[in-house]
C-alpha cells in the first residue's frame, strides 16, 4: 500500500503506517467493551503518534543556501592550438578583476590538452570557473563529461572563447589500416581550416611515392573532405600520404603551422580471404562481385568449410539444408567463421509450404521468416521536466513529478513507440541525456531497462529552461539518420514562462522550437500536466504558456493538456497526402541506412536506387537493423553468434527469377553496401596467420595501443623499432601493447629486430611479399595540430550544462554578478519530524498519567 501526502509531506517508511489498522481495531474493541472513553482516547492518541514516529515523517523543501564566494578561477588554455587565437586574454581579465574579487589563474599547456581534467580539478561549489580556450581537448576526461559532472554537483563553469586571428590548415586521412589485395580500399582526406575565410590550396595524395591525385581547392567552410579509392596489387606494408601545398605566396604566409600539412597512413595488404559460396547461380551479380574481392569456391553443399573465412548461402531453400548441415554451420560460426545468407524466391519466407521458420537453420539467423509489422525509421527524444516546480502537489495525493514520470513510462509501454529509437532527456536549467544515446524500443530488454532508469529520475537544477532541453534534443537528432522521421515529446507541468521583465527564456524557447520544426522538419508534441496554476504556467492574459508555445510554432494540434492522475493518449498523425506518399515510397522499395554508425554503413550517407522486392522477415530481439526500406522492412540485418558473425541480406542476388529484385545493389556506388556486408562477415583477413595485429595511426609522443591475437601458446615476442614491446594479456590468446614514437614517419613492428623507422625519403619505391615479416606503423603529429580553431561543440556543451558564454566586451560587466548569484543554488532538503512526534507522545502520556493519578489517588 502507498500513502501519498500533499505539500511535500511524506514518510520515509510508509509501510509502518499499516500498524494503524490494528490500532483502529483495538480502539473499536475497547469501545465495544465500554472502556472509559477518555482513557481509551488518550492511549489511542499516544499509540497513533508513536506509529507516525516509527514511519519517520518528513517534508521536502526547496532551499537556497548561500556559500562564501572565494573568487574566480580562470583556466587559461595555453596549449599549442591556442597560438592561432588572440593572446593575453586571461592575464587581462585577471588584472582588471583582481582589484574587485580574488582571481586565480591556472594554465593548461603543451602539445596535449586535458581541458576536461582541468575543469574537474578546479570546479567547486564556492569557486566560479571561467575557461578561456578554443574548446579543443584531445586527452584525459572529455569536456562534455567534465561539464556534465560539474552541473550535477552545482559547480559553476563558464567560458570565454577568444577570436581566431591566425589562419591554418591541417590534413588527416580516414580509412582502414588493412586492405585485401586486388580490392578497392576506400579513404577520406579531411582538410580542416581554423577560420571560415576563403582560402585556396593544393592537396596531393600519393600511394607508395606514386601520385594518385592532385587537386586545387578553394575552401570557405571549416572542413573539406575528399574521398578516393585505391587497389593494392602486392602484399605486405604500404603507405598512403596526403600533403597540402599552398597555391599562392599569400596563403603560404597565412598557414601558421607547417607540421600538420602532411599525414601518412600505414596499410597492410593481406591475401584474398577464402570464401565458400553455396549457390545454384554461379554467374549471378552476387557471385561476380565476390569473385572480384575473394578467392571463391562455389559449391552446392556445406562440406568444404575447413580453411574458409566465411560462407555465403545464396537463395537456398529450407528443404536443401538438413539438420546435420545446420549443426555443422553452427559449430563453424560459433568458432569464429562468418556467414551471410542472401534471400530470393527460394529462401527465408519462400516457398510458402517450407520456409526457414522453426528450423534449426533459422536459429543461426538474426531474423525469423515471418512478416514484420515494424514501421521503423522514427527517432524520438522524450523530454521530461524535472525542475523544482514539479515537486509541488498535484492536488490528488501526489506530486507533479510523479505524473510526469508515470506518463513517460506509459508512453514507452504503448504500441506508439514500439518501432522507434528513443532517447530520454531531462530538463531543468539544462538538458541532461538519461539514456546516453538512442535505444531501440523493439527490444524488450531495452524497454525494461529504460523503465527502470526513468523511475530513478530525481528533480535537478534551479529553474526551468525549455530552450536547453530543445538544444540537447537537436544535438541528439542531428547525429541520427537524416532520412528518418524525428519527433520530440515534451512532458512538463507547463512552468516554462518568464520569471521577470529581463527574463526571455520563453521567447528563446519559442524561437528554438520554431527552428527545429520549420527548418529541420522535426515534429514537436507537448503533454501538459495540468497542475495548480503558478506564475510561470500562465501568461498575464491568462493563457497557458505551453499552449501558447505550440500555437506560435503552428502545432496547436500536438498540444495535450491532461489532469493530474490521468494518463496521456497521443498519436503521430499523418495527413492523407503524406501517408499516400509514404506508401508510394514503400511500394517502390526505397531503402535507407538505419544504423549509420555500423562498420557496414560507415561514411555511406544514402543508397541511390530502389529495390523491387524483398523477403518478409522479422529481426530477432538482439539483432541489429542495418538497412531497411523506407517503412521499416529489413534488408540487411546482423548479429554475433559465439565468436562468429552472421548477416541476413533479405533481397536477392541481383539475378532474380524473371525480374531481379536488387540488381542496382550489385553495381556502381550502391554495391559498396554489399561488399561491406561480406567483409564484415569475413571479419579478420589475417585469420590464417599465427600472429594478427591491429595497428592504428600513431601520434608523436602519445602512447598508441596495439592489439595482438595469436594462435601460439604463450606471450608473443615483438619489437617496435628494434626495442622489445611490453605485452600484456587481456584475454584468451589476446594481448595489448602501448608504444610511443617521437618522430614522424613509418615505424616497424616485427617478430625479430629489424632496421629502425623509415622516413619518406628512405622508404623503398615498392613493397611486396618479401617484406611481410614486419608490420608498418605510421606516426603523425599530435592531435593538437589536427583540430584547429574554435571547437563549435564546446560552446553548445557549456550552454547545455547550465553555463554561460562571455565575450571580451561583456565579461567585466557580467562575471562578478554571475559569480555571486550562481552560488545561491536551490536544493531539495528533507526536514524530519520524528523527535517532535515522540516528544508530543511522551508529553501527552505524562500529562494524562499525572492527571489520572491525581484524580484516582491524591483525592
Amino acid at each position: 500500500m502507498i500513502f501519498n501526502f500533499p505539500y511535500g509531506f511524506d514518510f520515509l517508511h510508509s509501510s509502518e503506517l499499516l500498524l494503524l489498522f490494528p490500532l483502529a481495531l483495538l480502539v473499536l474493541l475497547g469501545h465495544w467493551k465500554k472502556i472509559n472513553k477518555k482513557h481509551l482516547f488518550f492511549h489511542a492518541l499516544v499509540g497513533f503518534l508513536l506509529i507516525l514516529a516509527l514511519a519517520v515523517p518528513y517534508s521536502a523543501e526547496m532551499s537556497s543556501p548561500k556559500t562564501n564566494q572565494t573568487g574566480i578561477t580562470i583556466i587559461s588554455d595555453e596549449s599549442a592550438s591556442m597560438e592561432l587565437l588572440k593572446k593575453g586574454i586571461s592575464e587581462e581579465i585577471s588584472e582588471k578583476l583582481g582589484t574587485r574579487v580574488p582571481v586565480t589563474v591556472t594554465t593548461v599547456s603543451g602539445i596535449h590538452t586535458s581541458l576536461g581534467d582541468a575543469i574537474i580539478q578546479q570546479a567547486s561549489p564556492d569557486n566560479y570557473v571561467l575557461v578561456v580556450s578554443d574548446g579543443q581537448s584531445n586527452s584525459g576526461t572529455p569536456v562534455e563529461e567534465a561539464l556534465s559532472y560539474c552541473y550535477k554537483n552545482n559547480f559553476p563553469v563558464a567560458a570565454l572563447i577568444p577570436k581566431t586571428e591566425k589562419e591554418d590548415l591541417s590534413v588527416e586521412i580516414e580509412g582502414d589500416n588493412e586492405a585485401v589485395i586486388d580490392n578497392d580500399a576506400f579513404y577520406k582526406v579531411n582538410i580542416r581550416k581554423a577560420t571560415a575565410e576563403k582560402m585556396s590550396y593544393q592537396v596531393r595524395i600519393t600511394v607508395d611515392h606514386q601520385k594518385v591525385m592532385e587537386r586545387e581547392i578553394t575552401q570557405t567552410g571549416r572542413i573539406e573532405s575528399i574521398e578516393f579509392n585505391h587497389t593494392f596489387e602486392t602484399l605486405g606494408p604500404h603507405t598512403v600520404k596526403a600533403t597540402l601545398h599552398p597555391a599562392s605566396i599569400s596563403v603560404k604566409n597565412l598557414d601558421y603551422f607547417k607540421n600538420n600539412n602532411q599525414y601518412m597512413k600505414s596499410i597492410y595488404v593481406t591475401p584474398k580471404p577464402e570464401v565458400l559460396l553455396v549457390t545454384n547461380e554461379p554467374d549471378s551479380p552476387l557471385a561476380n562481385t565476390m569473385k572480384e574481392i575473394y578467392n571463391v569456391k562455389i559449391s552446392g553443399s556445406y562440406g568444404s568449410l575447413n580453411g574458409t573465412d566465411a560462407v555465403i548461402i545464396d537463395n537456398q531453400a529450407a528443404s536443401t539444408i538438413s539438420d546435420s548441415e545446420a549443426r555443422a554451420l553452427r559449430n563453424y560460426v560459433i568458432n569464429g567463421g562468418g556467414m551471410v545468407v542472401v534471400g530470393g524466391g527460394s529462401s527465408f519466407d519462400f516457398p510458402a509450404e517450407k520456409t526457414y521458420q522453426n528450423t534449426e537453420f533459422e536459429e543461426l539467423l538474426p531474423v525469423t521468416s515471418k512478416p514484420s509489422n515494424w514501421r521503423g525509421g522514427r527517432n524520438i527524444v522524450l523530454m521530461l521536466d524535472v525542475s523544482p516546480s514539479t515537486l509541488q502537489s498535484n492536488g490528488v495525493g501526489g506530486r507533479v513529478l510523479d505524473d510526469i514520470l508515470s506518463n513517460a513510462i506509459v508512453l514507452l509501454e504503448s504500441d506508439l513507440l514500439k518501432d522507434a529509437r528513443v532517447d530520454v532527456i531531462t530538463f531543468g536549467s539544462k538538458g541532461q541525456d538519461v539514456t546516453d544515446g538512442f535505444v531501440d524500443m523493439s527490444k524488450e530488454s531495452n524497454r525494461l531497462w529504460l523503465d527502470s532508469e526513468i523511475r530513478k529520475i530525481k528533480p535537478t537544477g534551479d529553474s526551468t529552461s525549455l530552450e536547453r532541453g530543445l538544444m540537447t534534443s537537436r544535438t541528439l537528432l542531428n547525429g541520427q539518420n537524416k532520412s528518418a522521421e524525428a519527433e520530440i515529446i515534451i512532458v512538463s507541468d507547463g512552468g516554462i514562462g518568464n520569471d521577470g521583465e529581463n527574463d526571455n527564456r520563453f521567447e528563446r524557447a519559442v524561437q528554438c522550437a520554431e527552428n527545429l520544426h520549420k527548418s529541420s522538419g522535426i515534429g514537436i508534441h507537448f503533454v501538459h500536466i495540468h497542475a495548480p496554476k503558478t506564475t510561470r504556467q500562465v501568461t498575464p492574459k491568462g493563457q497557458y504558456y505551453a499552449a501558447l508555445l505550440m500555437n506560435k510554432i503552428g502545432l496547436s494540434e500536438n498540444y495535450n493538456r491532461i489532469e493530474p492522475g490521468q494518463r496521456m493518449e497521443m498519436s503521430f498523425s499523418e495527413n492523407p497526402e503524406e501517408f499516400e506518399a509514404r506508401e508510394d515510397e514503400y511500394s517502390s522499395g526505397s531503402i535507407v541506412i538505419y544504423d549509420p554508425q555500423h562498420f557496414i554503413t560507415r561514411n555511406i550517407s544514402d543508397i541511390n536506387h530502389d529495390i523491387l522486392g524483398y523477403n518478409e522477415v522479422t529481426p530477432k530481439p538482439e539483432a541489429n537493423r542495418i538497412v531497411i526500406t523506407r517503412l521499416g522492412k529489413p534488408v540487411i540485418t546482423t548479429w554475433r553468434l559465439g565468436l562468429g558473425r552472421v548477416a541476413a541480406i533479405t533481397t536477392d542476388n541481383g539475378n532474380g527469377n524473371g525480374i531481379p529484385w536488387a540488381a542496382s545493389l550489385y553495381s556502381g556506388n550502391d554495391s559498396l553496401i554489399i561488399t561491406r556486408t561480406l567483409n564484415w562477415a569475413v571479419a579478420d583477413p589475417e585469420m590464417s596467420e599465427d600472429i594478427q595485429l591491429k595497428v592504428p595511426d600513431l601520434k608523436m609522443n602519445q602512447p598508441g595501443r596495439i592489439l595482438i591475437t595469436t594462435g601460439k601458446e604463450g606471450t608473443p615476442e615483438l619489437y617496435f623499432d628494434k626495442k622489445p614491446m611490453e605485452i600484456t594479456s587481456i584475454g584468451n590468446n589476446m594481448y595489448e601493447s602501448y608504444v610511443t614514437a617521437d618522430t614522424f614517419g613509418l615505424h616497424k613492428i616485427s617478430e625479430t629486430p629489424v632496421d629502425i623507422n623509415l622516413t619518406e625519403e628512405l622508404m623503398p619505391e615498392t613493397f611486396g611479399a618479401k617484406n611481410v615479416s614486419w608490420r608498418p606503423a605510421a606516426v603523425n603529429r599530435p592531435d593538437e595540430y589536427t583540430y584547429i580553431g574554435e571547437n563549435s561543440l564546446f560552446r553548445t556543451a557549456i550552454l547545455e550544462n547550465g553555463g554561460k558564454i562571455y565575450t571580451t566586451g561583456d565579461v567585466y560587466s557580467r562575471i562578478i554578478e554571475d559569480a555571486s548569484t550562481r552560488t545561491e543554488k536551490q536544493i531539495l532538503t528533507k526536514v524530519f519530524y520524528t523527535k517532535y512526534f515522540l516528544a508530543l507522545a511522551f508529553l501527552i502520556y505524562l500529562l494524562y498519567t499525572l492527571h489520572h493519578t491525581y484524580n484516582t489517588r491524591m483525592k
